[in-house]
């Protein structure tokens, strides 16, 4: 479930947090399940969840009175947070089920990784070594 695979974080300007969710009792949380599939239905989100704190974050070892020592760092809504992680996981499923994702694509998949394209891009150079051929990357 998208709650339970949350990690705590910063609570975003609606002051929900994660802790809040992952103690909802089950008709909370059907109930919440019903606003999610309406405003993906409907292609509307509850304005809170377009907003976001922004806060500045200091980079290490950086000049604190540098403004450019700072990165901003938004904090969203946890809702939002869930509902995304939602959202994502059917659109992952249903591409994956349809095979709309071409096996060559390995990051941000789940059992692969951008290693495996390094592994394949290894193999690709020794085997044109092996054959004494040239091979050009893009």
């Amino acid at each position: 479930m998208a709650i339970h695979k949350s990690s705590d974080s910063a609570v975003g300007p609606d002051d929900i947090h994660y802790q809040m969710l992952k103690h909802l009792p089950q008709t909370a949380l059907n109930t919440l399940l019903c606003v999610i599939n309406e405003s993906w239905s409907s292609g509307s989100f509850p304005s809170t969840w377009q907003q976001a704190v922004v806060l500045p974050n200091p980079k290490a070892d950086k000049d604190k009175t540098d403004r450019n020592s700072f990165r901003p760092i938004a904090l969203t809504s946890c809702l939002c947070k869930v509902a995304e992680r939602m959202i994502n996981d059917r659109l992952v499923w249903y591409l994956e089920k349809n095979k709309l994702i071409t096996n060559m694509q390995s990051g941000f998949r789940k059992q692969r990784s951008t290693t495996d394209q390094l592994v394949r891009l290894e193999t690709f150079v020794r085997e044109a070594l092996v054959q004494k051929c040239s091979c050009c990357l893009l």
